[in-house]
């Protein structure tokens, strides 16, 4: 009988089958010092210490990270989904395989971090004011996403995807863009005499776009 119950747990709460446990919103802080292969859902911890905390294999949802205090804390092989990343502190912070699914992530200064190389992947995020220059980011993934004011000088995107993604004044400038993918990308404004685009994919029309700094008239 028991094995029938804990077999319908885990039917229920799919997250235990990876051994994973849950932290609900009725969490007022995070009080530990570190945190592993657990579950932290609808939490707001806006504008709270957070710094020096490590969390490993941990899933957020729906969490308010807004205006937190993130510096020196380490995050290795996290998802973030339909989180609110807004002007968090990161300050000397390491982030480590990290995905961010449905977020809203503005004003991050990713050049804070304690590391220079990411390995990120963005889908269906919204990021206004993030700066990403002079990073390493090879293959990073920016999938349907809409980024407004985002910085990308001197970053290495070498095969990078921003597929399905919308750009509204962002700037790419001395960033190796080599075999990095714009298909179905929208509002970007790359000047390839002062970026690498070598055998980098663009669709018609949008590539049109990488004529505009020459000043010259398409009919």
């Amino acid at each position: 009988m028991s094995s029938q119950i804990s077999e319908e747990r885990k039917r229920l709460h799919p997250w235990l089958k990876r051994g994973r446990a849950a932290i609900l919103g009725g969490v007022k802080k995070l009080d530990q010092d570190s945190y592993e292969g657990e579950r932290l859902e609808g939490l707001d911890l806006s504008s709270q210490g957070l710094a020096d905390k490590t969390f490993s294999d941990c899933d957020f949802s729906g969490c308010d990270f807004s205006e937190a205090d993130l510096s020196r804390s380490e995050f290795e092989n996290c998802l973030f989904r339909d989180c609110n990343l807004s002007n968090p502190k990161i300050d000397r912070a390491r982030l480590i395989d990290i995905r961010f699914e449905d977020c809203k992530i503005a004003g991050l200064n990713f050049y804070h971090c304690e590391q220079m190389g990411f390995d990120f992947s963005f889908e269906a995020c919204h990021l206004m004011g993030c700066n990403f220059s002079e990073l390493k980011m090879k293959r990073a993934r920016f999938i349907r996403c809409k980024l407004e004011d985002c910085g990308f000088e001197g970053s290495y995107l070498v095969e990078a995807s921003f597929e399905g993604s919308t750009f509204a004044a962002c700037l790419f400038h001395e960033a190796e863009l080599e075999k990095a993918s714009f298909v179905d990308a929208h509002g970007y404004s790359i000047d390839p005499r002062t970026n690498k685009i070598r055998k980098a994919v663009f669709s018609v029309p949008d590539v049109l776009s990488l004529l505009d700094c020459f000043d010259i008239v398409v009919k």
